[in-house]
């Protein structure tokens, strides 16, 4: 519309943002209307811009190849990074980084999954566990190269439909799949001219997973023991029954069928062998209910909760007090079982004894980075000792993971049942008290491999008087030494005089029963 005033004409315009204005823009959006050099450099950038993006897309959607390797579910994906790196997801404990390459790729491993009843069919046949590293080997190479694959194909696809839905041009539809196939090949080819092999031995570890290096020694260690500790469990569970036949000959202290038996195991530290050596021994011995003394996982996390599964299995009462590496779900999954009872602070009648226990006052599974004063562990256990020696009739047995205060308990009750250390024990306090500490029954779990000469199987049956419910003897069993598949056992007796620990006549161990 135009008016005129005096000499002046005013032309009004559709205000800013009008329908002018929007047609304008639309007009300036068409490649037609853009001048010359701008054309140019659209029609050269756009099918490269669009493959990769669409490439880059297509990766994040679908380029992940699911699988299993032996009892592990796995994903592997390619993804498009400015630096590459290979990394392996253990969720929900960390991940391990590896700077095995330059280039903008990296290696995503995620363990999904274990497949509990494949891994206890390892467990159960042990003779396969020395295969299952070149199982999980080889299975791992083939699903990298299938992933490889899919991953090119998948960002190839991608690159060439994002071209062609937006350019709408078979020429550069056809150009943008070639800048896909060289941005593919291109990225492959600089990860296998820049690919580190030495870089597994430097690993990075984030999450709880950092510290690994503490809590389970050089892998590479691990790995160098881990056909000799696969030929020990082999052997475990056949010497078990040798073990229980040597005992019968020892000219010692027998068991009538009222002695009341206890199986003290300690400190299973996930190792899935312990359950098939505690489930022979508690049947072979049959013995009326089972003591752990604490640390029966590693870290304490959700995902070990699994572990604690064949508790359910024995067949018999399972005693359990949380440990320093246990956390408060880990006691919950144990309870969780129908025959499980978790000690906190309050007395309970089990198989004719009376039991008492607390939890132990810290969670530490990593001490150098969630370490708390020793101070913590007294106060700890001076609170429970107060509430133990009030405890009327009193406990026949007090269960406490770590033995460090057990003077605190001298003379509330006969006997006091721990772990922690990792090496057997047993001594009487001045009161009376026999404190009996029990070493790893699952060799101290990924610890055992780390040195040559790794911490033995170890758990011991106890046996009691059904009248006055007083320790008269007890048999040690010792399992193993990395690459020997040997069973060894001390019986010892109580004397009733003072509770000093007193050997059969003939010192000698039971023999050292080879396989």
């Amino acid at each position: 519309m135009c008016y005129q005033r005096g000499v002046d004409v005013v032309t009004e315009t559709s205000p800013p943002g009008g329908p002018a204005q929007r047609r304008a823009w639309r007009d300036y959006a068409r490649p037609a209307t853009w001048p010359s050099w701008l054309r140019r450099t659209f029609a050269l950038l756009s099918p490269a811009v669009l493959a990769l993006a669409g490439a880059w897309v297509a990766l994040v959607i679908a380029g992940t190849t699911q699988t299993y390797v032996g009892p592990l579910a796995i994903d592997v994906a390619f993804r498009p990074t400015l630096t590459g790196e290979s990394v392996i997801h253990l969720d929900p404990v960390g991940a391990v980084v590896l700077d095995t390459h330059s280039g903008p790729v990296t290696l995503d491993i995620s363990v999904r999954q274990v497949d509990l009843d494949g891994l206890n069919g390892y467990v159960a046949d042990p003779y396969s566990l020395s295969t299952l590293d070149d199982e999980i080997a080889a299975g791992i190479e083939d699903v990298l190269v299938d992933a490889a694959i899919r991953a090119a194909l998948t960002a190839l696809i991608g690159g060439t439909l994002a071209a062609a839905l937006v350019l709408r041009s078979v020429r550069r539809t056809a150009l943008a799949a070639g800048v896909a196939a060289g941005a593919v090949l291109g990225s492959y080819g600089m990860v296998a001219l820049t690919y580190n092999s030495d870089a597994v031995r430097e690993p990075a570890y984030t999450g709880p997973l950092a510290a690994a290096p503490q809590l389970i020694g050089n892998a590479e260690d691990i790995a160098n023991n881990f056909d000799a500790y696969a030929d020990q469990l082999a052997g475990f569970v056949a010497n078990v029954a040798a073990v229980y036949d040597t005992t019968l000959n020892l000219q010692t202290f027998q068991p009538n069928d009222d002695t009341i038996r206890v199986l003290h195991v300690s400190d299973l530290h996930l190792n899935p062998a312990a359950w098939d050596i505690i489930g022979a021994v508690a049947d072979q011995y049959s013995v009326d209910a089972i003591v752990d003394s604490g640390d029966i996982v590693d870290q304490g996390t959700p995902l070990e909760n699994s572990y604690v599964r064949p508790i359910a299995d024995l067949g018999r009462p399972y005693v359990f007090v949380k440990g320093n590496h246990d956390s408060v779900a880990t006691a919950a999954a144990v309870a969780a079982a129908p025959n499980a009872v978790v000690l906190n602070g309050e007395p309970v009648e089990v198989a004719g004894l009376r039991f008492l226990g607390a939890p132990d006052p810290r969670f530490t599974p990593d001490k150098s980075v969630r370490g708390v004063p020793d101070e913590v562990l007294r106060e700890g256990s001076e609170e429970f000792a107060d509430e133990a020696a009030d405890v009327d009739p009193p406990p026949d047995i007090i269960v406490y993971h770590d033995p460090s205060n057990a003077e605190l308990f001298d003379g509330i009750a006969p006997l006091v049942l721990s772990g922690h250390a990792h090496k057997r024990d047993t001594y009487v306090l001045d009161d009376g008290t026999r404190v009996m500490v029990q070493g790893s029954t699952g060799g101290a779990g990924l610890r055992g491999l780390r040195d040559e000469d790794p911490t033995p199987v170890a758990l011991s049956v106890l046996y009691f008087n059904p009248e006055t419910k007083e320790l008269v003897a007890w048999d040690d069993l010792t399992l193993g030494g990395l690459g020997r598949t040997s069973a060894e056992i001390d019986r010892h007796q109580a004397d009733e005089g003072n509770g000093a620990a007193q050997g059969p006549e003939d010192p000698s161990p039971a023999p050292d029963l080879e396989n």
